[in-house]
């Protein structure tokens, strides 16, 4: 029920506000309307063949959200329909895909208004809402194009919860909105797998309400059936992600937190709250990634740690005061770390540190908190003497969210495309590892050698040892025809990952371009033996084999003397042009840090083998 006026102003007030809220995510939002493919668009969405071809939709489900030239690791086949059909739609044009953002963007304010206005009447529902409309960190989820597995999952949750809460605050739930809350569970679970947040979201309404606007008590029934066909939905789906993935683990783990255990996450973790405050509620600094150095990483108690223990303790404060007095104020603050779990890496570590996206459900949470909060001083409010302080404070607030708006116009922008990106990634965090490994293979990409290994050298030295980070520098090398500087790089990432396959192919053929034949040659057949590409393996051997007959070292392990095929005797320089595979990770199924662009590859033959 709302406190909300009634009567014919009950109709006018929630449709001007509906209007306004869509108002104000439109234009939040639509400036992005222009933007191409970006970041991981590229890898799931422009190079992944699944998504090119409407086919039957039974089909998706057997295939994996990466696509099987990046390996198993996410299961959402209908985001996967999703982009298929806006790629039909466009004949492969990004335009479909941030017109259907921008859309899914006012649809999910409007879904949220309906539960604030649910949870906290008329005036303060329509406070929450504006301020989630407005919110500048929602940026990311709406102007990249596969954040649209963000806004797809939200609106069916958004709307289970806010079914639930009206069915309960009427008595039971019947069997009508146990069925209808199941499959609005269904589709956000097989959208993204943040949709198994759900259940946890109910059971905080059921918390929250039960004695107070739940005034009529479930006999049990209603909730016992709604559990079990949670559980079934459940069952059914870990057993599809399973036969189609083959595990139930989702992406690897983010490289800063690969190596730590639980305790050193949860410390990591306690050191990153200060910024998801900040992000919450003065999201005045933007980034496109969060990674050290840009955020702290504290995996051992540190003074660092103290803001975070503060955070923890007024929150705690928060939540034993609303327990007593707000049911709505106790939800939305229940409601924050149900949403973010998945990606709160203390349980199991993800796939990244921190990522304005994954707050997009996480803030609905803190808005309600922020309306229940202006409810709970509204009477302080208008208890104040004078009439121009109370117009001068809703004229500041009015102010904020018109900044805020336009943050959030001017910083869709931002992800126009790679290039205007990664530059921005650069300026807005500079000690961001990631910002200078995208930009040094951008760079890469366009042939500017000396600029990439600069920003790969600054990326090596703000985050140390990383494979990938190395593998980018030695193929920039490479590509700069510094072989004598790439081969030890190679060797470091092999040293590391004995199965990196671009590296053992880099390595090979520097040895070859170097004249160090018969280490190539063993290179080449390790190679092989590791099944890596065949043909590109088979012809460096015959490149070696083939030198080492020119310079007449031969011996008894040599296929192409024992062929009889012809060596040259040429004095001429061996230039070895190489296979530049996207780096996928050093282990060939770890993708790259948010699918950064790779050098374009020299011609191939026909099957596969470098010329």
């Amino acid at each position: 029920m709302t406190d909300g006026p009634s009567g014919a102003g009950a109709l006018t007030a929630p449709r001007l506000g509906l209007w306004l809220v869509l108002a104000v995510a439109l234009a939040a939002s639509v400036t992005g309307i222009g933007n191409g493919f970006t970041y991981d668009d590229i890898p799931i969405i422009v190079d992944n063949v699944s998504v090119h071809d409407v086919r039957w939709p039974w089909e998706y489900f057997g295939e994996s959200y990466w696509g099987s030239v990046r390996g198993n690791s996410l299961y959402r086949p209908l985001a996967v329909i999703a982009y298929s059909l806006q790629w039909a739609a466009g004949d492969g044009s990004a335009f479909p895909f941030h017109l259907t953002n921008i859309l899914l963007y006012v649809a999910t304010a409007a879904a949220v208004y309906a539960l604030a206005r649910e949870l906290l009447g008329d005036g303060f529902g329509l406070f929450a809402a504006l301020c989630w409309a407005a919110h500048p960190v929602h940026v990311e989820a709406v102007a990249n194009v596969v954040g649209q597995s963000e806004m797809l999952t939200a609106i069916p949750m958004l709307l289970a919860v806010l079914l639930y809460v009206r069915a309960r605050t009427a008595g039971a739930l019947d069997v009508r909105a146990t069925a209808g809350i199941t499959a609005l569970f269904v589709v956000a679970l097989l959208t993204k797998e943040h949709g198994i947040v759900l259940p946890g979201l109910l059971v905080a309404a059921e918390l929250a309400f039960r004695g107070r606007r739940f005034a009529t008590p479930d006999g049990g029934a209603g909730l016992q059936r709604l559990a079990r066909m949670f559980g079934l939905v459940l069952l059914v789906y870990f057993t599809a992600r399973y036969v189609v993935l083959g595990a139930l683990a989702g992406d690897a783990p983010h490289p800063a937190l690969e190596a730590l255990g639980v305790l050193e996450r949860q410390w990591v973790v306690l050191g990153l709250i200060p910024e998801l405050v900040r992000l919450m509620l003065w999201p005045a600094r933007l980034y496109a990634d969060y990674s050290p150095q840009a955020v702290p990483l504290l995996p051992s108690p540190a003074l660092g740690h103290l803001p975070g223990v503060l955070v923890l303790a007024l929150y705690g404060a928060a939540m034993a005061w609303s327990w007593r007095r707000s049911g709505a104020a106790f939800f939305a603050l229940l409601w924050f770390p149900v949403a973010f779990a998945p990606v709160a890496n203390v349980v199991f570590a993800s796939g990244i540190m921190l990522a304005e996206r994954t707050l997009f459900l996480p803030s609905v949470g803190a808005m309600l908190a922020l309306g229940a909060g202006a409810a709970a001083i509204a009477p302080a409010v208008h208890a104040l003497p004078t009439r121009g302080v109370r117009l001068g404070l809703a004229g500041a607030l009015t102010a904020l969210l018109i900044a805020a708006t336009a943050q959030s116009a001017a910083r869709q922008r931002i992800w126009e495309d790679n290039a205007t990106l990664f530059a921005s990634m650069v300026v807005d965090a500079p000690t961001n590892y990631r910002a200078h490994h995208a930009l040094g293979e951008l760079f890469g990409a366009a042939a500017s050698w000396e600029r990439a290994e600069q920003h790969l050298r600054i990326a090596d030295s703000l985050f140390p040892g990383y494979d990938l980070v190395e593998l980018s520098l030695a193929r920039v090398l490479h590509f700069d025809d510094r072989c004598p500087d790439a081969l030890p790089v190679y060797e470091q990432v092999l040293a590391k990952r004995p199965d990196a396959e671009v590296a053992a192919v880099g390595r090979a053929a520097c040895l070859l371009e170097m004249r160090r034949y018969s280490s190539a040659r063993d290179g080449s057949v390790l190679g092989l033996a590791s099944e890596f590409n065949a043909g590109v393996f088979h012809t460096l051997l015959a490149k070696a084999e083939s030198a080492l007959v020119a310079n007449d070292t031969i011996d008894a392990r040599n296929r192409w003397h024992r062929a009889g095929r012809p060596a040259s005797q040429s004095d001429a320089r061996l230039k070895v042009p190489v296979l530049m595979m996207r780096p996928q990770g050093a282990g060939g199924r770890r993708r790259t840090p948010e699918s950064l662009p790779v050098p374009p590859p020299p011609r191939r033959s026909p099957d596969g083998a470098v010329p």
